[in-house]
């Protein structure tokens, strides 16, 4: 393992032929370019050149090397990705790219990775990714912190794809055609963007266990069929603009997480005896729940769902409910 760190002034390295190298770290200089001879090093397994001045990534340094498993080039200034030619195969798993200076992603630049299972492009200037994208061992994706406004995977090939993660960019609707294209994923991360509705029917026969959909512009959630059964187990609604949900369709019986805080809520139903695997997270606070509904919840429920996190020792504005002893939660008549 060899360290080089804070040298400002380096702008060139040079590797010699070394067989028993098997990590580089490379921190904090000027260096602007990948070292053609890190194919000196064939039994390098990771390197990590980051916080330089990288300005592209040059696949063609690595041919050779395929030793090489995790390459981490973040916080450069990578503009591009250099192409190689058809049939090149790099054999990296894990590839970092997080807080460079990539404006559209050309996903045919990244063909060769025949192996890649973690690709991170967090902290990007991405308004665009080209299609195709295939990475056919891909298990996780992130793409989050970047400018993304639409997002179709309908031609994606990412059949192993486990974790999506695509928050904090501009969707003003879910990708199109993830459904059929990464139909094996279980985290679905699409927080802090821009969706107005989402189809929760785009669950259907998909294996997707985790749903982020906090701090959007939610204001509809929904479902066309009569009974929707899907293995969900957390799901989060936090920090929307949603005024109704209609859960009776819902069949999630390994549901277990629930977040809806920070909503406009005023009932929901029989939440608190449909999902009989939700407790303790269940968290309903910052709402406008309706005083009638509350009252309608027998209190053994509520007692088991831990009062979906409502109990408080604060002063309500307005009105307030004394459930039992000791436990107030906070509501409002209808008619307020």
């Amino acid at each position: 393992m060899y360290f080089l760190y804070g040298a400002p002034l380096l702008h060139y390295v040079y590797f010699q032929r070394n067989t028993e190298v098997v990590q580089i770290y490379i921190k904090r200089c000027s260096l602007n370019d990948i070292p053609n001879t890190v194919r000196n090093l064939p039994g390098l397994q990771r390197l990590t050149i980051t916080f330089c001045q990288l300005r592209y990534l040059k696949l063609n340094s690595f041919i050779g090397v395929t030793s090489l498993k995790a390459l981490d080039v973040s916080h450069n200034k990578i503009l591009f990705i250099s192409e190689l030619p058809a049939g090149s195969m790099l054999h990296i798993h894990n590839l970092h790219l997080g807080n460079n200076s990539l404006g559209h992603l050309n996903a045919r630049a990244l063909d060769p990775f025949c192996e890649l299972s973690c690709l991170v492009l967090d902290n990007n200037h991405l308004e665009k990714i080209v299609s195709p994208f295939s990475l056919p061992k891909l298990k996780e994706l992130s793409l989050n912190y970047n400018r993304l406004s639409s997002l179709d995977c309908s031609d994606w090939n990412m059949p192993q794809l486990i974790f999506f993660y695509c928050g904090n960019n501009r969707l003003s609707n879910a990708p199109i055609g993830w459904r059929r294209s990464l139909w094996q994923i279980n985290t679905l991360d699409l927080s802090f963007n821009r969706l107005r509705t989402f189809r929760m029917d785009d669950l259907y026969l998909t294996q997707v266990r985790v749903l982020n959909l906090v701090a959007n512009e939610l204001q509809s959630v929904t479902t066309s069929q009569m009974h929707l059964r899907i293995p969900l187990e957390r799901l989060r609604l936090a920090r929307n603009q949603l005024t109704m949900l209609d859960i009776s369709r819902w069949g999630m019986p390994k549901l277990w997480e629930l977040n809806l805080e920070d909503n406009r809520l005023t009932e929901l139903s029989d939440l608190f005896v449909r999902f009989p695997s939700l407790t303790s997270m269940m968290i309903l606070r910052n709402n406008n729940w309706s005083c009638e509904w509350i009252k309608r919840v027998h209190l053994a429920d509520l007692r088991q769902k831990h009062y979906g996190c409502l109990a408080t020792n604060q002063q309500c504005y307005n009105a307030d409910y004394y459930v039992e002893q000791g436990i107030r939660i906070c509501c409002w008549d209808v008619v307020q």
